[in-house]
């Protein structure tokens, strides 16, 4: 639901249209298998207003046994935080993903940890290529950590490396 890449798909996180998809999945995974695990993916691009919407929608729910499981914080970004000059990506359309990217997921992480009271696992995503990358997300409040971006652009061999970069950051 917040793909950039969709028109209209991130007007499901406002919070009417939020609620009543939570609701719809909800009565599908009673139907059917319950088992599996439900994950929201937010933009990084949420003002404060609607992280804290989106965060009281998951808390009320969890409340009544309509279980979401986690968030994933967070898809690519719609701004441009890097871009100027000449050759800049201003102007694409679409998901910016990556380094330029880290800044604002780690803030939506540690908005969606407060907001949430620590209550809801976060899979803390965007801009990690390092260890120290991805102890930011925890510190920031990330259950777990997820790479793509690292990975396209540097391969299996970047998993050892930010695993090892980690576990010496933790010593």
């Amino acid at each position: 639901m917040s793909s950039p890449n969709t028109p209209g798909l991130r007007g499901l996180q406002a919070r009417e249209k939020f609620e009543k998809l939570i609701d719809e999945v909800s009565k599908a995974r009673q139907k059917h298998a319950k088992s599996k695990p439900l994950l929201i993916k937010i933009s990084p691009d949420l003002s404060i207003a609607e992280k804290k919407d989106i965060a009281d929608v998951i808390l009320a729910k969890n409340k009544i046994q309509t279980q979401i499981d986690g968030l994933i914080v967070s898809n690519t970004t719609t701004s441009r935080p890097c871009a100027s000059g000449e050759n800049s990506a201003v102007d694409e359309v679409g998901g910016l993903s990556g380094q330029p990217l880290r800044p604002l997921s780690t803030q939506a992480i540690k908005d969606m940890y407060k907001l949430t009271k620590g209550t809801i696992p976060i899979i803390g995503v965007g801009g990690v290529f390092t260890g120290e990358d991805a102890f930011e997300k925890i510190k920031a409040g990330a259950s777990l950590v997820q790479i793509y971006t690292s990975l396209a652009y540097e391969g299996p061999p970047v998993v050892t490396t930010i695993k090892r970069q980690l576990s010496h950051l933790l010593k």
